[in-house]
């Protein structure tokens, strides 16, 4: 007679998508283990705005496509399975150019499923294309690419001096899950193409002066990825290879989970849980997390976090622990020597030094310490008679519509002023150039103020980006040179920090409270496109954005008040 958990295990063939070979493999574990609960999973706001945020911009590029090209097909998204899987192989069968949204056969004999975003036919089959709501491309001197425009999809040209190295790995697996899929069922036109594209937010100047979204080309049979083994070392392999290895051992995890019931002669887990960066964004966290325990070193530690082999080595010397990780002396011979053999991917002063970091933030956990200076003899914190905050907000096409100003006399909080440039308008090159300028005006105008009263001024802002982001505005450039304080590298040479060293966590550790529900990033760019949509959302968003960047630059003075009452 056999169980529930028996017969669930034998009933469930082991059918993987796109994602699961390059997701954590405990993933695929809790997938397949009769013993794990079914999880209801909520992302978080800004995770999900995130999400939203991609679905609209793939929504987006189906609609330019099929203004471009009529005659492409677009398989109804409400269709699901069966439906889906005959219309997109009836398109494949009468030779469609452009298949959107499309649903592949099952390959169920490599254990396969997957939706590929955009089909595309090159000679007498198709190749896979994802849409991606990041860049494709980076600027690289020696190096090429092969892209295609919107109007010739199938008509590859190769450009200089860039590479496709963005998300390249991830972006890839995707792609080799997806040609393998096409390979089963027939429809991939053959080994001497065996090549996917990405369709992302990068804009290149192709077929005249104004920049366009492209396809850009993954080789998958070329050697671009390094991996590590103890025994064969350091070896470049290629997205084929990469994805066939990882798929196959994703089966055997899920074909040995399923096998797991909880009777005497289970089989053990291939695999066991590691915190890291993914588990934000996946529906077994807490499960994890309870099953590893508050005390496991890769749960406590979210900052600069170790990686799965450097985990497995901790816990492997005994160190697993915030209490026992917190006891180590990382420069221990003894300790670091059997260590270094199983963290070998990295070079020895890496590794060193992230243990070290490990090390520093279990005894901030330990002893229930949030900041502490490297140095107290050292710090200075910056000051100035006249300080400015600043921050800039972009949107989903990466122009800035916000740049954020708070200005107040020294250290006397009453004195400050928020005083930002916004349009909540749909802005082109010119538009964001008009505000640019404007931001210019107001910053020179305190210059000349401050060298006028014979005070010093400064710009202070948490990270790079308002400098990089802000240096193809020439003006906005001049008006920030000499005057502008990167907060980030500051306090990340001055303190440790438990946690990141992002601006909403040391000022939340610091008291700060951001006046917005949900303050992010991902959440901004959803907020700013029902600001431009009109509509009952319209002015709630628009004074969300200015509260949410208001509390941006508030968080960044309060950082400076607090450690200098301490």
């Amino acid at each position: 007679m056999s169980t529930a958990s028996e017969t669930r295990s034998t009933q469930r063939p082991i059918i993987l998508g796109g994602y699961a070979a390059k997701q954590c493999p405990v993933r695929t574990h809790n997938d397949y283990s009769p013993l794990v609960p079914a999880v209801k999973w909520e992302p978080s706001p800004e995770l999900q705005a995130e999400f939203d945020a991609g679905n609209d911009f793939e929504t987006e590029v189906f609609a330019v496509l099929i203004r471009i090209h009529p005659d492409a097909v677009l398989v109804d998204p409400e269709l699901r399975g069966r439906a889906a899987i005959a219309v997109t192989l009836a398109a494949m069968e009468a030779g469609a150019e452009l298949i959107l949204g499309g649903w592949l056969p099952d390959d169920t004999s490599g254990g396969r499923k997957g939706k590929p975003d955009i089909l595309i036919r090159v000679g007498d089959g198709y190749l896979p294309a994802d849409v991606k709501h990041h860049g494709t491309v980076k600027t690289a001197k020696k190096k090429t690419t092969a892209v295609s425009t919107f109007t010739q999809p199938a008509n590859r040209r190769d450009v200089a001096g860039l590479s496709n190295n963005p998300h390249h790995y991830e972006d890839g697996m995707q792609l080799a899950h997806y040609t393998r899929m096409l390979q089963s069922c027939g429809f991939h036109p053959g080994e001497h193409l065996l090549l996917g594209a990405v369709l992302g937010t990068s804009q290149l100047e192709l077929s005249g002066p104004d920049p366009e979204m492209v396809f850009v080309w993954h080789d998958l049979t070329e050697p671009v990825h390094d991996t590590f083994s103890r025994r064969e070392g350091k070896v470049r392999r290629s997205l084929l290879d990469c994805y066939d290895y990882e798929h196959a051992s994703r089966i055997e995890v899920a074909a040995t989970a399923a096998r797991i019931v909880g009777s005497p002669d289970d089989p053990a887990a291939l695999v066991i849980p590691i915190g890291q960066d993914e588990c934000e964004r996946c529906p077994y966290e807490l499960w994890c997390a309870d099953e590893m325990g508050p005390e496991d070193a890769s749960v406590a530690i979210t900052s600069s976090r170790l990686d799965t082999r450097e985990w497995r080595a901790l816990r492997k010397a005994g160190r697993g622990t915030v209490s026992t990780l917190a006891e180590l002396n990382p420069t221990d011979r003894e300790f670091f020597e059997p260590y270094y053999l199983r963290v070998s991917h990295r070079s020895r002063d890496q590794a060193m030094k992230r243990v070290q970091i490990a090390v520093q933030q279990a005894k901030m956990i330990r002893d229930g310490v949030n900041i502490a200076p490297i140095d107290p003899a050292a710090v200075e914190i910056p000051a100035a008679d006249i300080e400015i905050d600043f921050d800039i907000v972009w949107d989903t096409a990466g122009r800035i519509y916000q740049w954020g100003l708070r200005v107040r006399d020294g250290q006397d909080d009453t004195t400050a002023r928020y005083e930002p440039v916004v349009s909540f308008e749909h802005l082109d090159d010119a538009a964001e150039r008009a505000l640019a300028d404007q931001t210019a005006d107001r910053i020179m105008a305190l210059r000349e103020q401050a060298q006028r009263e014979n005070k010093t001024l400064a710009i202070y802002h948490w990270s790079h980006v308002e400098v990089s982001r802000t240096r193809k505005f020439h003006r906005v450039a001049a008006a920030l040179d000499g005057v502008s304080v990167d907060l980030h590298p500051w306090f990340t040479d001055t303190f440790h920090v438990r946690g990141g060293a992002g601006i909403k966590n040391v000022a939340k550790l610091l008291g700060f409270s951001w006046s917005v529900d949900d303050p992010g990033g991902r959440v901004s760019l959803d907020k700013i496109d029902l600001a431009r949509a009109g509509g009952d959302d319209a002015h709630e968003s628009r004074q969300w954005c200015l509260r949410y960047n208001e509390s941006d630059v508030a968080a960044q003075a309060t950082i400076r008040d607090v450690l200098r009452s301490r």
